[in-house]
C-alpha cells in the first residue's frame, strides 16, 4: 500500500537533480526510453518474454547479456515501505548471481555516464529491501545498460551507511522544504 504523505525515494532525490538544461522533448524521449527498458528487463527477470522495440533492443540484448549470470531472482520492481522513516520506493531488482552469499540490489540505468545520486538511492533501496525483508544486501549498485547491446557497466556502491546518512539527510530536508503540513 502505498502511503499517499510518504515520499519515495524518486521524489526525495529528484530535488536535487537540474534538467532544465535538457530540451524537454530530449528528456521526454529519454524518460520514454527508461520506462520502456525497465519494462522489458522486468519481464525478462520475471521469466517473461517481452516482445522488444527495435529503439531499445540493444539495451535489452545488454541486460540479457549480464542477466546470464543471475541465479536466483528474490525481487522484481516490488513496491517497499519504511515505517521507521517514513518513505517508499520500488527497486528494479534483487538477485543473487553465482557465487554470491548474499542478495544484491541492481537499479537499471540507460545513461551513459554514472550520477551523483545513484548512490543514496542505491542505500535508500537497500534499506526498504532490509527493512522488509530482514537481510542484507552486498555487492549492491547500478547496472548501465549500453545501447549498442554490450555488456552492461556495473557500479557498485560500497559507502553504504554513508549513503543512507545522505538519503536521510536529503529525506528530512524534503519534508521540511517541500512538502505540505
Amino acid at each position: 500500500m502505498i502511503r499517499r504523505n510518504w515520499p519515495s525515494v524518486t521524489q526525495v532525490l529528484s530535488v536535487y537533480s537540474d534538467f532544465s538544461k535538457i530540451d524537454p522533448r530530449t528528456l521526454e524521449a529519454a524518460a520514454q526510453r527508461g520506462t520502456d527498458v525497465h519494462k522489458a528487463c522486468a519481464a525478462i527477470a520475471q521469466g517473461l518474454f517481452p516482445v522488444v522495440p527495435e529503439d531499445i533492443d540493444g539495451y535489452v540484448v545488454s541486460f540479457r547479456r549480464w542477466f546470464e549470470n543471475v541465479e536466483v531472482v528474490e525481487l522484481v520492481e516490488q513496491h517497499l515501505e519504511d515505517p521507521t522513516f517514513m518513505y517508499h520506493g520500488t527497486p528494479d531488482l534483487v538477485v543473487r548471481l553465482r557465487g554470491d552469499s548474499a542478495p544484491r540490489l541492481i537499479d537499471l540505468k540507460t545513461p551513459i555516464s554514472k550520477g551523483r545520486l545513484w548512490s543514496a538511492q542505491i542505500a535508500a533501496y537497500e534499506r526498504l529491501f532490509t527493512v522488509n525483508y530482514g537481510e542484507q544486501c552486498q555487492h549492491s549498485g547500478t547496472l548501465r545498460l549500453r545501447r549498442d547491446g554490450k555488456p552492461p557497466v556495473f557500479d557498485e556502491y560500497r559507502h553504504t551507511a554513508y549513503d543512507l546518512q545522505a538519503f536521510l539527510a536529503a529525506l528530512t530536508a524534503y519534508r521540511n522544504f517541500m512538502m505540505e503540513d
